[in-house]
C-alpha cells in the first residue's frame, strides 16, 4: 500500500494554500482555514512550505499575521493557468454538530454536621493528657 510521503502532503496543502491567496488576496490564518477547508495545522504547515520556498510575503497587522504571494508568485499564475488546469476543489468537511445544552444540575443535599462523641470535658481532658505525654 502507498503511504502519503510528508513532500506530497505538505506540497498537496502548499498547493491549495498559495491557490487561495492567488485567488483571493492577503489573508490570515482564520481565513484560509476557512477558504481551504485544511486543519490549522496544515495550513501553517503549507505556509512553511511556502516560506521555506520563498514564495509568501508576512505582515503583521496587531496581533494578527497577514500572509500573501509575493509579486513575482502572482504573474506567474497567468501563465500556470494556461499551461495547468485547474485542480478539483476541495471537499468541505461536515459542519460540526452543535452541542446540546447542559442539563440543570440537581442540587446537593447537605450532609448534618458531625455530632460531638465526647463531651467538652472529657475532650479537653484527652488534649491534657496527651500533652502532658
Amino acid at each position: 500500500m502507498n503511504k502519503p510521503t510528508a513532500e506530497s502532503v505538505f506540497g498537496f496543502n502548499a498547493g491549495v494554500v498559495w491557490e487561495a491567496l492567488n485567488q483571493n488576496g492577503a489573508s490570515n490564518i482564520r481565513n484560509l482555514v476557512k477558504v481551504t477547508s485544511l486543519s490549522r495545522e496544515e495550513v501553517y504547515g503549507a505556509l512553511g512550505w511556502l516560506g521555506r520556498e520563498d514564495k509568501i510575503l508576512l505582515d503583521q497587522k496587531g496581533r494578527a499575521m497577514i500572509f500573501s504571494l509575493r509579486d513575482e508568485e502572482v504573474s506567474l499564475s497567468v501563465h500556470r493557468e494556461t499551461a495547468i488546469a485547474k485542480p478539483e476543489p476541495v471537499k468541505k468537511s461536515k459542519p460540526r454538530k452543535s452541542k446540546q445544552p447542559k442539563k440543570a444540575k440537581k442540587a446537593r443535599s447537605v450532609k448534618p454536621l458531625i455530632k460531638q462523641t465526647k463531651s467538652q470535658t472529657k475532650q479537653s481532658e484527652s488534649v491534657e493528657e496527651f500533652l502532658l505525654h
